[in-house]
Order: structure tokens, then C-alpha cells, then sequence
């Protein structure tokens, strides 16, 4: 027994080392004509790539080895590391489990492996149509609203893979309650497949069509514009004439002259009878009139849409008994008797209640009113949004309130006054050399020490003259450092004037500050309104 164990043991292990690991087999759906891959690879060198089919035929892959006319051939790029088939043109036979065969070579012996994957063929149902209450058929008749659900199965036979189902009522896409039944297997592999719909029906489906569709890829194009993938059931909906929710009334009726009543009703299948029950107890049937001839009914009339018919009653002429009665227009059908009373009315149509209670402990608004209320909110605050908005347009073009040029301080009002009478200074500056300049071009062309002398003693009498004027305005100081900065530029474009136009010799003298002075503090000051303006003391300079 133990010999038995281990020959069942060793005969395992031999197995094992002869397996090799296939991998890349994949599973394919196709439709009949198209083309399908299979793949399967290795990471050992293939020594032998062979395919069988469902039909346990045998394909040996080798490139430029064609088999079926071309139809099977082999696919990759290297032939040691692929194994793979191509089939151009599926057919039927294809569908089902393909096994890939390989031989490799691994440690220097030849080893097998293989691996199983399913082509699919798909294949449409060849047969669907519809069963109501276990019978198949293409039209239900339902009466309303006795027997207004019905279960409606759909059934899809013949067809590979599974299929989905949707619904359609006429045009619009119609959605129930489903239930999927379990799918039945035939001898071929291919599915019977069924769902059950539970239709409820109203009268306004009468007439059209239930329509189930079979969503299938097996399905060509030429299939879906025949609609082969479609089945429909057509609709006989069966109600007594349908009453109006509340009775009709008519208005404007003009006392002695003609006046004509239509009134409008849905019922299948048509009126067997319709006739007029008029307030003083007069009947009038349809295509009749009454016995005085003021009353006539004309014979139904279909419309105003399907399904509705028209009764139509001519009252010639109106009398003022009239006014305030009611009466009404009584249709019978197979399944029952609907009465459709109307109240007749002289005067105008009176306007709509108003919704609010009129006493004056509060009501509660109507939900028009209620609804008003924001609507009134948006537009008020719109019409402020847009006040605001102009406003801030007209005060920034004006510049008012934010927009406007915040107050100056006195320090800025007092530097604007320093510039303007710097302006005035420097003015004042420069005519005074123009005035010295002229004086000195007065007699032959030459200058003397004397002359230069005179010309600046004349230039600081005008700068002090533009100081004191200053001085009496009361409003600014001046600092000795703008003084010395100005005077000295003054001085310097003088100089440079005199030098490039007369070209004179060194003996001309100069006016130059005295910082020592300035510093020692023996400057002269004038105060003014607890404003301290000091000036520099200016000494002519002698030349060695």
C-alpha cells in the first residue's frame, strides 16, 4: 500500500515539472464574420504553439502556415515568445472553448503548458415576441379601470450571450415595474431569456402601442433598421365615458338671440347613446330638436383629439328663464353611463375669489399671493441695486462723497505756499542778474574790479528784498539751507554767464556765505507770529 502512495506521489511531481505557465489567454465576443485574436505567451522559448478548437480540430501555429484557405492564421511578432491565431472570418463553429498548447523549453528539457478561453459568437434571438396571460399575441383589450393592470411578457429566444430588454409606449420611453425570469439554456448553448412588465393603463393609452425592444450585439445594422430587435402589442383600452371634475359652465348669453353649447368627453368604445336633459324637463336625443324647435342636438362628432368626442346643442333664441339653471348631457357606452351637468349664465364670467379671507382677524394668503411676495422683494431690490449704481456714477465723474479729495492738512497747505513764493523767488532772481548784466554792458565794453563790486552788492539787495517781501506775507520760513542752495545756484549760472559772454579776467570778486557765521549762531533773525525765519550773513570775499 505504501509502494501505491509513493508511485501516486512521484507521478504528481513528474507532472509538475513537466507544466509550464501559460499566460496573455483572454476570452473574446465576436459577431459572425468578424475577425478574432487569441494569444497566449510564455516566459520560456516556445518550442511548439498549437490551438484546438471546440470541434477538437488542431491548428500548429507557424507564421506563413495558413490553414482554412487563409481563414486561421498565426499572429505575433516573435515566434518564440508569441503564440498566437488569428481567425479572419468567424463562423458559427468557432463559438465555444479554444485551448492553447504550448511546448517550451526550460532548463533544457521540453515542458508543456496550456490554457482554455471561450470565443464567443454572438448571435441575435431568432425568434421574440410577446405573451399576455400566457398566450402570445399582439393585442390586449383592458377594461378601465376594472381590470387596468395586465403582465406583460417579453420573450427572446435563440439568442448568444444574454440580452437586455426597455420598453417604449408609442414614442416616449415607458418605465414599470420588471421582473427577469431565469434564463433557460437550449441544446445549441444559445439562451431563451424573458422579462414580465406589469402594465397599468389609463384611457389616454388607448390606441397606441406597447413596444418591447431586445437590446443585442449580435444584432447587424441592416437588423435594426428592419427592427427585427422590436415587438410591439397594441392597446384596446375600454372605459365608460370619463367624468369632468367639476360641471361646466357657460357664460355671455344674450337673452333672445342664439347661443350654442359644446361639450367635449373621452370615451371607448363609442357612445351607444347621448342625449340632452334640459332644466324645465325637456330631453333632446342627438340629430333631434325639441317639440317648440328651440332646442337642437347635432349627431356626435369625433374630435376635438383621439379618443374624444363632441356633443353640440343649439338654444334659439335664449329666454331670461334661462339664466341660472342647470341641466345635463347624458352619455351611455358599453361599460356604463356618465352623466356631464352645465349651469347656463346672462351675465359675464365673474372674476376669480379672491383667495384671502375678508375678515379682518387675518387670513391666510392664497398660494398666488404667498407666491408675490418674493417676487415683489427681488424687484425692490433691484431697483435699489441700480439706484446705487447711479449714484456712485454721477459723485465719482463730480467727485462727492467717497470719491472726493480728502482735506489737506496744514502742513501740506504750508508747503504748497513754500512752492509758489519759491517760484516768486527764483523770478525775482533772475531779473536782478539781467538788470546787473545790462548795467555792466553800459560803457566800452569793458568791466572793472569797482563795476564786479557793484554788481554784487546790487544782487544782495535784491535778494533781500524778495527775502523781506517774504517776510511780510506771514505765511512761510525759510530755512538757511534753501537760501544758501538757491543762492549759491544763482550765483554759479551768473558766474558761468559771465565768464563764456565778456570773458573777464580773475580780478572779478564774488559774494559766498558765511557758514561759520550760520553756525556760531550770530545770524540776524525777524519773527513773526512765533515763526523763527533766520538768514544767512553774506560777507564779500577779497582777493589775495
Amino acid at each position: 500500500m505504501e509502494i501505491l502512495h509513493c508511485a501516486i506521489l512521484l507521478a504528481v511531481l513528474v507532472q509538475a515539472q513537466c507544466e509550464v505557465a501559460v499566460e496573455g489567454f483572454e476570452s473574446v465576443e465576436v459577431r459572425e464574420g468578424e475577425e478574432a485574436i487569441l494569444s497566449c505567451t510564455t516566459p520560456s522559448d516556445i518550442l511548439f504553439c498549437t490551438f484546438r478548437s471546440p470541434t477538437d480540430e488542431t491548428f500548429t501555429m507557424k507564421s506563413g502556415l495558413p490553414y482554412e484557405e487563409g481563414r486561421i492564421v498565426y499572429h505575433g511578432e516573435d515566434e518564440k515568445r508569441e503564440c498566437g491565431m488569428k481567425i479572419t472570418d468567424v463562423k458559427e463553429k468557432d463559438n465555444g472553448e479554444w485551448k492553447c498548447l504550448l511546448t517550451a523549453l526550460l532548463d533544457g528539457q521540453a515542458k508543456k503548458g496550456e490554457k482554455a478561453a471561450i470565443i464567443t459568437v454572438a448571435k441575435p434571438p431568432s425568434d421574440i415576441h410577446i405573451e399576455v396571460d400566457g398566450e402570445t399575441t399582439a393585442a390586449v383589450i383592458v377594461n378601465y379601470p376594472e381590470n387596468k393592470e395586465r403582465k406583460v411578457k417579453c420573450v427572446a429566444a435563440g439568442g448568444r450571450p444574454s440580452a437586455s430588454f426597455s420598453w417604449m409606449l408609442g414614442e416616449d420611453q415607458f418605465s414599470g415595474p420588471v421582473e427577469d425570469l431565469e434564463n433557460t439554456v437550449n441544446e445549441d448553448g444559445t439562451l431563451t431569456q424573458a422579462q414580465v412588465l406589469t402594465y397599468e393603463s389609463q384611457p389616454a393609452h388607448n390606441g397606441k402601442q406597447l413596444t418591447c425592444i431586445v437590446n443585442h450585439r449580435g444584432y447587424s445594422e441592416d437588423q435594426l433598421s428592419a427592427q427585427q430587435n422590436k415587438v410591439t402589442l397594441d392597446l384596446d383600452v375600454q372605459f365608460q365615458p370619463v367624468a369632468a371634475d367639476k360641471p361646466q359652465e357657460f357664460y355671455n348669453l344674450a337673452i333672445g338671440k342664439e347661443h350654442v353649447i359644446l361639450m367635449s368627453f373621452r370615451a371607448h368604445p363609442k357612445p351607444s347613446e347621448v342625449h340632452w336633459a334640459l332644466s324645465d324637463g325637456i330631453e333632446v336625443a342627438e340629430g333631434s330638436e325639441s317639440m317648440d324647435t328651440r332646442f337642437k342636438a347635432d349627431i356626435l362628432a369625433e374630435g376635438p383629439s383621439d379618443g374624444m368626442y363632441t356633443a353640440r346643442l343649439t338654444m334659439n333664441p335664449v329666454k331670461p328663464e334661462d339664466a341660472g339653471t342647470t341641466s345635463e348631457l347624458i352619455v351611455t357606452n358599453e361599460l356604463g353611463t356618465t352623466k356631464y351637468p352645465f349651469t347656463l349664465s346672462v351675465g359675464d364670467k365673474p372674476a376669480a375669489a379672491p383667495a384671502v379671507s375678508d375678515s379682518l382677524d387675518g387670513g391666510v394668503p392664497s398660494p398666488t399671493e404667498a407666491g408675490s411676495g418674493p417676487v415683489i422683494a427681488i424687484v425692490i431690490v433691484a431697483i435699489i441695486i441700480i439706484v446705487v449704481i447711479v449714484v456712485a456714477v454721477i459723485a465719482r465723474s463730480q467727485g462727492m462723497l467717497c470719491f472726493a479729495d480728502p482735506p489737506k492738512t496744514e502742513e501740506d497747505k504750508e508747503k504748497a505756499v513754500e512752492k509758489e513764493e519759491g517760484d516768486t523767488e527764483s523770478a525775482e532772481h533772475v531779473e536782478g542778474a539781467k538788470d546787473e548784466k545790462d548795467a555792466a554792458s553800459v560803457e566800452d565794453g569793458t568791466l572793472t574790479n569797482n563795476n564786479s563790486k557793484k554788481s554784487v552788492t546790487a544782487r544782495v539787495s535784491s535778494l533781500l528784498s524778495a527775502m523781506k517781501k517774504t517776510v511780510g506775507s506771514k505765511k512761510e520760513k525759510y530755512t538757511e539751507s534753501e537760501s544758501e542752495v538757491k543762492l549759491q545756484e544763482s550765483e554759479e549760472k551768473k558766474e558761468g554767464d559771465e565768464e563764456e559772454g565778456d570773458k573777464k579776467d580773475d580780478s572779478i570778486v564774488y559774494a559766498d556765505l558765511d557758514k561759520s557765521a550760520m553756525s556760531e549762531g550770530t545770524r540776524p533773525s525777524v519773527t513773526v507770529e512765533n515763526e523763527l525765519t533766520e538768514y544767512a550773513e553774506i560777507k564779500p570775499q577779497t582777493k589775495e
